[in-house]
């Protein structure tokens, strides 16, 4: 039998990844131990006692343990899923609000706010990577972690674990334009370049036969037959650029002006608004009646969120050779792009792990876009690993949202005063 270890345990999407799990067979995912682990004792408490009502409530022979001490938790772990939130929500709504003081957009997982969630991130999670790589050799981190493309390329560059980069955001338009197209091709298959976040399906096949071109000019007669483009975008940009970006793309990077404009405006960011959410989710949870997700929590966000992780784990497991997205050092797979840098990609996935597909040249419609974001990416590890603030700067000075040196500097010295940042400790 398996056993799952999750860290950073009192998350509110624990209990997604509770139900998910039970939502498949023992013979799909033999799981017979989930142990789960956080530094915040109350947040634990509540969401462990929470799971092992519902592995009761379904009848499962499931063995729940929590701790604050990471080693005994890790001790014969297969699978150890890392969602840790370093400093919590106030943190991230500094990380939010102080860009957007210099108009600039405040996100956790890109420009200035995402490399400050990076900098803090970093060396709790080569920590916690050095502690697996030590008690639990062969087990696979699944890394939700944000920034996950940073995070994930941190571990695999500074630690010897075997770390993976997992997000629902790619595998979930893949689901959703494929449900678009299902009447117009058979046996369609997408495929992605490009970065977490910064991600361009830019590839379909029809019974293993390229169909891009056909295939994009339906979504766009689709998307102007119905009126909504919600998942797609901006139905010109697709057609400007021959491929579909994730979201995150569209609105931070495409339409950042107009997006800004609305952070602005907003009497709340985001971290505020989640704040007001956990609250409930909270509540829900600490009832000791409830057997299930609690109904707030579909206001959380995180689509496909567990489907993403027990896909990863079946095709582990089973040894499926499964093609799926998630983020792995490049090793040649995208051309123009560091071999250990970190890129998301179509991967095939066995026991062994996964392994990108090759990928070639990404198109240039979107190449300088994805290589400057990646340059800010890989600065930001340097910077957090070695503790240097002068990469900090030239990180930010390369992201296409800030583009300025001066304002650079600006953002590092108040962002570095609000968290309180001692930059010169190297956790390399």
């Amino acid at each position: 039998m398996l056993k799952v270890c999750i860290v950073g345990a009192g998350s509110s999407y624990t209990p997604e990844l509770i139900a998910g799990m039970l939502a498949h067979s023992v013979e799909e995912l033999p799981i017979g131990a989930v142990s789960m682990h956080d530094v915040d004792s109350g947040r634990l408490a509540v969401m462990a006692a929470l799971a092992g009502r519902m592995v009761a409530a379904r009848g499962r022979a499931i063995r729940i343990e929590s701790g604050g001490q990471l080693e005994p938790l890790l001790e014969g772990a297969d699978f150890v899923i890392t969602q840790i939130r370093v400093g919590g929500m106030e943190a991230r709504y500094k990380d939010e609000s102080i860009p957007l003081k210099h108009r600039v957009i405040g996100q956790e997982t890109t420009g200035p706010g995402g490399m400050f969630k990076a900098l803090r991130t970093i060396p709790a999670m080569l920590d916690i990577a050095r502690r697996v790589e030590r008690i639990a050799p062969d087990a696979f981190i699944l890394n939700y972690t944000n920034p996950s493309g940073i995070i994930t390329e941190a571990v695999s560059r500074h630690t010897g674990a075997k770390i993976i980069g997992l997000c629902s955001g790619i595998p979930t338009m893949q689901v959703l334009l494929a449900s678009m197209l299902a009447k117009s091709f058979s046996q369609l298959k997408s495929y992605t370049v490009g970065l977490n976040h910064l991600g361009f399906i830019y590839r379909f096949t029809s019974n293993g036969a390229d169909v891009t071109d056909q295939a994009i000019d339906r979504l766009l007669e689709i998307a102007r037959a119905s009126g909504n483009s919600f998942f797609l975008g901006d139905p010109k940009l697709i057609a400007l650029i021959r491929a579909v970006p994730i979201m995150y793309v569209d609105h931070y990077y495409y339409h950042r002006r107009k997006t800004l404009g609305e952070l602005q405006q907003s009497p709340q960011t985001r971290a505020q608004k989640i704040m007001d959410i956990e609250k409930e989710i909270f509540e829900q949870a600490a009832d000791p009646h409830l057997a299930a997700k609690p109904k707030a929590l579909q206001k959380r966000g995180g689509l496909g969120y567990s489907d993403i992780t027990f896909e990863f784990l079946k095709a582990i497991c089973h040894n499926r050779g499964q093609e799926l997205v998630c983020t792995v050092l490049n090793h040649g797979a995208v051309d123009g792009i560091d071999a250990e840098a970190g890129v998301e990609v179509v991967c095939r996935v066995d026991r062994q792990g996964p392994k990108a597909l090759p990928v070639g040249p990404i198109p240039l419609a979107y190449r300088g876009l994805v290589q400057a974001v990646k340059t800010y990416e890989s600065l930001t590890v340097q910077a957090a690993v070695e503790g240097r603030r002068d990469l900090a700067v030239l990180a930010l000075t390369n992201h296409p949202l800030v583009g300025d040196h001066a304002l650079a500097e600006s953002l590092v010295n108040e962002l570095s005063a609000a968290h309180a940042v001692q930059w010169g400790r190297s956790c390399g």
